[in-house]
């Protein structure tokens, strides 16, 4: 897992870098979440629950899949978080890595062990 989330931290690096000269977001992430992931067959949403302390977030992802605890870290506008999802008894690690683009919308790459990577947004629910 620690290797995954360090992949998806060099992603994360590569386009926030690429970004145009945007003003730095330090982000609190704390709130209801609706993420929508872009797979190949479909969008899934899904709703995240996120409690920060300093740079460090934990809460609770939830979707048609199932629930699972996540926890991760803010570093600026950039956020990293990991999950383990069951699946009839095997546990599939997915780790995020997203860029603030304001205080309520993030897009970024989950990582999804085994089958590559997909696309987000999420929106922050007032």
């Amino acid at each position: 897992m620690l290797r995954r989330l360090l992949a998806s931290v060099a992603l994360v690096s590569v386009a926030a870098s690429a970004a145009v000269a945007a003003p730095r977001l330090f982000a609190d992430l704390s709130g209801k979440w609706t993420m929508n992931i872009a797979t190949p067959d479909q969008a899934r949403t899904s709703m995240l629950t996120i409690e920060q302390k300093g740079d460090s977030i934990a809460g609770v992802t939830e979707s048609e899949l199932g629930t699972a605890n996540l926890r991760g870290v803010v570093k600026g506008d950039s956020v990293f978080f990991g999950f383990a999802l069951d699946m009839g008894g095997q546990q599939i690690v997915i780790n995020g890595a997203a860029a603030m683009k304001d205080n309520d919308n993030m897009s970024g790459l989950l990582d999804v062990a085994g089958m590559g990577g997909f696309p987000f947004t999420a929106v922050r629910q007032k």
